[in-house]
């Protein structure tokens, strides 16, 4: 009977440390002034969702790669990906089942700047949806940042400009969809057709 109780709790108190997480809820904000172009106009951005059991391959991937070859790169530690494209001025949510693998959640953000002050990738580890649910992400300029979480959460790297990137112009309405095994692609539409301004750089 002794044995018993240790044992159990023993397994309470693991679970108590144990975070459990059954929902990755986001809300992304999409700022006048985000991903703009050379001449000043906001263009919508393509974010990549990763769900990770753990960062490290994550952390070394530099932009041309997760654009490029993602899938293959990150297989080891992947466990589910979703794409959505944001609109300035428009926010838009998530809400998936989440993993009970996933440790932590990779956000990519495809600005246009390819400046060396451009913040387009961070990772979340899950215990922030213990703290803030939903986790709430901003998107401004060619920055992302995660409400209570400080710096250290984004990953500085410069975009090679010899590297297209998705983007499109006149902002519409945002969409979340999957992603296609070669990014970037334009995203399908399960409903109606509409006459968004997806474009793809020469």
């Amino acid at each position: 009977m002794a044995q018993s109780v240790k044992t159990r709790t023993v397994d309470a108190a693991k679970w108590a440390f144990t975070t459990q997480v059954k929902t990755m809820n986001l809300d992304f904000v999409g700022r006048s002034s985000a991903n703009t172009s050379g001449t000043g106009q906001s263009l919508s951005t393509v974010v990549r969702i990763y769900q990770l059991k753990s960062p490290q391959a994550f952390d070394q991937l530099d932009y041309a790669q997760l654009q490029a070859n993602d899938m293959d790169a990150l297989k080891a530690d992947l466990l589910g990906s979703t794409d959505l494209v944001l609109r300035p001025n428009a926010n838009a949510s998530i809400s998936e089942p989440m993993s009970d693998d996933t440790e932590y959640v990779g956000i990519v953000a495809f600005f246009r700047d390819d400046g060396r002050d451009s913040k387009w990738k961070l990772v979340v580890p899950k215990k922030q949806w213990k703290k803030t649910d939903p986790v709430k992400v901003d998107v401004r300029d060619s920055t992302l940042s995660v409400a209570g979480m400080g710096d250290e959460a984004v990953k500085r790297h410069s975009a090679p400009q010899t590297v297209n990137t998705p983007q499109t112009a006149n902002p519409v309405a945002t969409q979340p969809v999957r992603p296609s095994a070669t990014p970037p692609v334009k995203p399908a539409s399960k409903g109606a057709p509409v006459n968004d301004d997806w474009t793809r750089p020469a």
